[in-house]
């Protein structure tokens, strides 16, 4: 009889944490699905938010755009969108002589990040999402200016 109750003992144990298993990985495994995904055309549901921003400027301070740290309640994701205060004219090319815009979104947990750039005759770009359930992630950009390289950081969500 012990024996038996000893089996019936074990078993039930191992199938709870199976069970577990699938339970914390369920969600997480889920979102891990969008990283890298088109937040256009994900149809998440939820709700779509900016969450943390910061001011893109040049060294002396002139505002060139705003970075933002978007985030998705559906999909558990985030992504950095850019929206610079004028259409970028010249970049990208060495007669240009500097860079165009970019921005980054990058997960805290394991530093996993997607970019956008800002192209000629653009004013914006938003990356490809990282899955945000139960970790954290910030956006970051690059402006390449007559002064230098700027790097603008939001803070984490």
């Amino acid at each position: 009889m012990r024996t038996l109750l000893r089996r019936t003992a074990q078993a039930g144990t191992a199938l709870l944490l199976a069970a577990g298993a699938l339970t914390l990985t369920g969600g997480s495994a889920q979102a891990a699905t969008y990283d890298g995904g088109d937040p256009g055309t994900a149809n998440c549901g939820g709700t779509t938010s900016t969450v943390q921003s910061a001011p893109m400027t040049d060294q002396h301070g002139t505002h060139l755009g705003t970075l933002e740290l978007r985030y998705n309640s559906g999909c558990r994701t985030a992504w950095a969108r850019i929206t610079l205060d004028y259409t970028q004219s010249a970049c990208g090319n060495a007669s240009a002589g500097v860079a165009c815009p970019k921005a980054w979104v990058i997960r805290n947990s394991d530093g996993r990040q997607y970019t956008c750039t800002v192209t000629q005759g653009h004013s914006s770009c938003y990356t490809p999402m990282v899955n945000d359930a139960g970790v954290s992630s910030y956006a970051q950009s690059y402006t390449d200016t007559a002064g230098g390289t700027k790097y603008t950081r939001t803070g984490s969500y």
